[in-house]
């Protein structure tokens, strides 16, 4: 046996195509026994032992690093393993280069993010402490000086991956920053527009956030927020875009998973006199849009607590009690709409009376009217007026489109009210916070995942461009040399999605003829691209196509796609909506377009309205301009189990995600090149005590020179491009005596 392969080495293990940190806890003549990090113990024979088996590990992989651009071994294994050994440590942020990686802890971590830490990282630059949240958030305010352009931070990963609470803490540091900055009188260093961006996020959690099988929390929208900010630090206004709620979900839900959170908060924490007011009882399980999943309660969700801190953020962002009354009334009549049962007796008849009373009595409608729109059709023909009797699966369509349209327009008010106590000038530069749904692939996958799915190919597209494709431009426009990186490009996929005679123009194409149907979709998609590599026609099933995304392969099931995409809203719903008693419920739907299902599908008609894929595909190009103009900064969150447990690391899980995620190629990128970048005048202003005074050049760059000579003298760790420093460490800045 090899001379290392004594007890306690740490070695690599190659087994089943995987590489596994180790450690050798016995070794004979015949047998060497091996212990991995996560938990198995591997028996290998003397005949079965090679250099590529077993091989000792670097220092760096054993004790792990804060920035991965500094780790010895470069593959997956030993990225992965990083994560691991600080997970294990509670230290979940970790670096590479200017990027920053976070595993979701599932707990709390004393101290992580206390007024302490806040004003810890808020003194210092990136790379002089500790990996964490707060330094992006810091680097990201100082650029905007720094640039003197706008920033952004696009934070990505799977649902359940920490997403959302990354934009908490980013928002918590950036208002705390923007109270102390320089020229703020302290009397006005908690304004409005502060407050009011930091109470948004509970209300748009309740609103926009459920439970579903990989998060507990999971945000069911995505949404943009822009800070705007004086010139002198100061946040001066504020902007909400949301993206693609899912309003299904208000309606249906898969097994243990929950409707949102407003719902059960509500039916918690209101008093025995306000659920009077709204008609309401306090048991969820009585309500079918809340029972139908099996699940109406969650150990780690505290729904009464929600109830309050909504109140609270309602008050602070100064809704009225009317108001309020309003928006609570109407969630009452969502939920008392999904009881409405019907049965067949010559088309469909309500058998719940009472419960349409009860709606209608919310919502400011005539009871009598809401029955007929739900249990019939009518349509203006030549002059007339034509009723045809609903099925019963037709009536219960009817009814829970009602109800998702009056969820979605509610929750378009609650982002419009928002916004209008957050706006605020905005004549200096901005900071762009993405919160956007993570990559998705269930075991049904719908329109809304096709949308999801779609967006996060365009920000791959854009963190791809930023770290791979501009990195290059860069070290050739300042003339440094170094090794190029290939990476995984995803440019076809999204070709196959959004170009001309792509997936998106065959269903919006599809979407406006009367006669298109699923299934004549699915045709056209398998005509038009079973030839791509990046297209899927599955063998078996007869309603499904599947897309090679980046993140993996996803089959979408084609059923009901035309229909969402659509998005039709019946005439005769829509007025009786406008006809509401309650002004709020004719604000709501005042401005909504009607269109008729006929109207509508006529080809070239000038009032057609725009399909949900093209709406969302013009939103999404609209936001890439927006980043395309920012400063980025990246946070990628990795969660470490499907569980959502604490102190739990899945290396197959986490792996995966490394793997479509490139985070091993963004590791070599930084690693191969230069991960710090600073103008000649910027370096040179920071770290000019150095040379004590004693340069004689009046040239910056020889007297950046200068200063590198004294650090590394080899020229191993530095480079001077035409107009830029490259440095692959942040030397530390000595005090100044």
């Amino acid at each position: 046996m090899d001379s290392f392969f004594v007890e306690g080495a740490r070695v690599w293990l190659r087994h089943k195509e995987q590489l596994l940190p180790s450690t050798v806890s016995s070794c004979d003549d015949l047998c060497l026994v091996l212990g991995t990090e996560y938990g198995k113990v591997v028996h290998l024979q003397r005949e079965d032992l090679s250099r590529e088996t077993v091989f000792l590990m670097h220092p760096s992989s054993i004790h792990g690093v804060e920035d991965m651009s500094t780790l010895a071994e470069l593959h997956e294994a030993a990225i992965m393993y990083n994560l691991f050994t600080r997970y294990q440590k509670n230290n979940i942020y970790t670096n590479i280069g200017s990027i920053l990686a976070a595993v979701n802890p599932y707990k709390q971590i004393a101290g992580l993010y206390d007024s302490t830490a806040v004003d810890l990282y808020s003194k210092h630059q990136m790379g002089e402490l500790p990996p964490h949240i707060f330094a992006v958030a810091n680097e990201c305010y100082r650029c905007l000086w720094k640039r003197h352009d706008s920033q952004c931070v696009l934070i990505s990963g799977e649902s359940g991956a920490g997403k959302t609470e990354s934009t908490k803490l980013l928002l918590k540091f950036l208002s705390v920053m923007s109270q102390n900055s320089a020229g703020t009188p302290p009397s006005e260093r908690t304004t409005r527009v502060e407050q009011a961006i930091v109470q948004s996020s509970p209300i748009m959690e309740a609103f926009g956030n459920a439970k579903t099988v990989y998060n507990n929390n999971s945000s069911r929208f995505g949404k943009f927020i822009q800070l705007h900010f004086s010139q002198s630090g100061h946040i001066q206004g504020g902007c909400i875009i949301d993206y693609l709620l899912e309003k299904n979900r208000v309606v249906r839900q898969n097994p243990g998973e929950r409707n949102y959170h407003i719902f059960y908060a509500l039916l918690a924490g209101a008093d025995r006199d306000h659920r009077d007011m709204y008609l309401l009882s306090e048991d969820p399980e009585l309500y079918y849009y809340l029972s139908q999943s099996g699940c109406v309660h969650d150990s780690s969700l505290d729904d009464k607590q929600l109830f309050n801190s909504v109140m609270e953020a309602l008050k602070v962002m100064e809704f009225t009690e009317e108001e309020i009354r309003d928006v609570f009334k109407l969630l009452s009549a969502v939920l008392q709409m999904g009881n409405i049962e019907f049965m067949t007796a010559g088309g469909a008849q309500i058998t719940s009376k009472g419960v349409v009373s009860n709606v209608s009595e919310l919502l400011g409608l005539d009871s009598f009217q809401l029955s007929e729109v739900l249990t019939q059709r009518s349509m203006i023909l030549r002059g007339e007026e034509i009723c045809s009797p609903l099925t019963v699966e037709q009536a219960v369509d009817s009814r829970d489109s009602v109800a998702m349209a009056l969820y979605s327009q509610c929750f378009s008010w609650i982002i419009m009210r928002i916004n209008q106590k957050i706006k605020g000038r905005d004549n200096f530069k901005s900071i762009g916070i993405l919160d956007i749904f993570g990559f998705e692939n269930f075991e049904v996958n719908r329109f809304e995942q096709f949308n999801i799915n779609y967006a996060n190919e365009k920000l791959q597209e854009y963190f791809n461009k930023h770290i791979f494709s501009l990195e290059q431009l860069e070290y050739n426009r300042e003339g440094i040399q170094w090794e190029a990186i290939d990476w995984m490009d995803n440019a076809e996929c999204l070709d196959l999605i959004e170009k001309k005679l792509g997936m998106l123009a065959l269903i919006n194409e599809e979407s406006r003829f009367p006669k298109g149907t699923d299934y004549t979709l699915l045709e056209k998609l398998h005509s038009r691209h079973a030839a791509n590599p990046y297209y899927v026609k599955p063998r078996v099933t007869d309603h499904q196509f599947g897309i090679k995304h980046y993140a993996g392969e996803v089959l979408y099931d084609v059923r009901g796609i035309l229909e969402k995409n659509r998005d039709t809203f019946r005439d005769d719903i829509l007025f009786i909506l406008k006809d509401s008693r309650l002004d709020f419920i004719y604000d709501l739907f005042e401005r909504v377009g009607s269109r008729s299902g006929d109207e509508t599908l006529k080809m070239g008609t000038a009032r057609r309205k725009p399909t949900v894929s093209s709406q969302f595909r013009d939103s999404l190009h609209s936001l890439m301009a927006t980043l395309s103009a920012s400063n980025p900064f990246f946070v990628r969150c990795i969660k470490p189990n499907m569980d959502k447990k604490a102190n739990q690391f899945d290396p197959d899980i986490v792996l995966n995600q490394l793997k479509y995620s490139g985070m091993l190629e963004t590791v070599k990128i930084r690693k191969a090149g230069f991960p710090v970048r600073r103008t000649f005048k910027d370096f040179y202003s920071r770290y000019k005590m150095l040379l004590k005074n004693k340069t004689r050049s009046d040239d910056e760059k020889q007297r950046c020179s200068e200063i590198f000579l004294l650090l590394d003298n080899d020229k191993k760790e530095w480079k001077l491009g035409k107009t830029k420093s490259g440095v692959t460490v942040i030397p530390k800045q000595p005090p100044v005596a």
